[in-house]
């Protein structure tokens, strides 16, 4: 049972892969434009080929569009590693908590084709 592996696309803020890194430095997460992940600039649609390719759930800030690049990605026979969508309002304490919660509570394979809104 292997632990989430995330990317975090461009458009999400900083502050929260920073906060993430700092209270779980175990948390393999990379972003857009890192060693490793998609480069600044990737669309949508081939950011979601990418991290089913590297087997990381695709964390997102992109709401408005990305639900329909989702249906594209499954109707074209694609699979995700899973997806996160983070929803406005909330403080970041509240984004990292339940990001951690999914983290150590959850394995990979339950992430298989899942989307979830945080909180």
């Amino acid at each position: 049972m292997s632990k989430l592996k995330l990317l975090v696309d461009e458009c999400t803020n900083a502050t929260l892969l920073s906060a993430l890194r700092q209270m779980e430095p175990a948390l393999d997460v990379i972003q857009v434009g890192d060693p490793g992940a998609p480069s600044r600039g990737t669309l949508d649609p081939d950011l979601l080929i990418a991290a089913e390719g590297l087997g990381r759930v695709l964390l997102t800030n992109d709401r408005s569009s990305m639900p329909s690049h989702l249906i594209n990605h499954y109707s074209a026979g694609r699979h995700t590693a899973g997806v996160m969508l983070i929803r406005r309002g909330f403080s970041l304490t509240r984004y990292v908590q339940e990001i951690l919660q999914y983290w150590s509570t959850t394995t990979a394979d339950e992430w298989i084709d899942r989307t979830v809104y945080v909180p």
